[in-house]
């Protein structure tokens, strides 16, 4: 009997740290994912100035790329680990939303949403994000991805909304 509860101690033991250590493989792995998705919406912002910059391409009244081309990123399209390749790589922004800083919809809730948006009307790219286990843990994602402080997924993602609503 002894035997058999020094075993049944081991094996709850060793169940103990395999999960522990499957969590901390896990959450590794959900951390290099989120900071690539960090590095590479720098890296596509990075090209978009360079465009900007350089003149070469046709631009919008505001003097930013009216399109993306993805020759300017020599064959290594920039990528969000966060979503999977069902989604489409890029959402150019509508007309109506020439003034906005944020995509109206920050989490790619379907597999029609785009991985990145772009506005043309101001320049800016930004990645989308999954949905998460609750508002809270996705609009944390989406503001450090994207290196953004909106309070919440449903605020108003236009210039002037954002100007005023920083301190």
């Amino acid at each position: 009997m002894r035997f058999f509860m020094d075993c049944m101690v081991a094996l709850m033991l060793t169940a103990i740290l395999a999960g522990v250590m499957w969590y901390n493989r896990v959450d590794a792995q959900h951390t290099q994912a989120r900071d690539l998705a960090r590095a590479e919406v720098r890296r596509f912002q990075q090209q978009i100035s360079l465009q900007t910059a350089l003149a070469q391409v046709q631009r919008s009244e505001r003097g930013y790329p009216q399109s993306v081309e993805p020759d300017w990123f020599q064959g290594k399209l920039p990528s969000n680990p966060l979503l999977d390749s069902s989604h489409p790589w890029l959402e150019i922004a509508a007309p109506e939303e020439t003034d906005m800083l944020h995509p109206l919809q920050r989490v790619a809730a379907g597999n029609g949403v785009a991985k990145f948006w772009y506005n043309p009307g101001t320049g800016v790219v930004r990645a989308r994000v999954p949905a998460g286990g609750s508002d809270k843990s996705s609009v944390d994602m989406y503001n450090f991805v994207n290196d953004s402080a909106l309070p919440d997924l449903f605020a108003d993602g236009s210039a002037a909304a954002v100007a005023a609503a920083t301190p």
